[in-house]
């Protein structure tokens, strides 16, 4: 079965995630990629996570990585408050 994929196998890609109030970055590269019939996920080579198209950062896309990097940032702020 073919299907057409924004990413690719072999890809290099930055993941942003929070921790413990926290960001975290790190880079991996894209090892497989699946369809089910509702949407199209892929899978991480070295943590071996499955991830949604909207959770991916092309590694040359360096805006788009400091944009994850302060968005991720302004949601623990958000998330402090909220439990003060």
């Amino acid at each position: 079965m073919k299907f057409e994929s924004k990413y690719e196998i072999g890809q290099k890609i930055w993941i942003v995630y929070s921790n413990k109030g926290e960001v975290c970055v790190y880079d991996d590269t894209i090892s497989e990629i699946a369809k089910n019939k509702s949407h199209m996920y892929y899978v991480t080579e070295i943590a071996c996570i499955e991830l949604e198209e909207d959770e991916i950062i092309p590694y040359e896309n360096t805006i788009q990585l400091l944009g994850k990097i302060i968005e991720t940032m302004k949601n623990i702020h958000k998330e402090e408050k909220k439990n003060e």
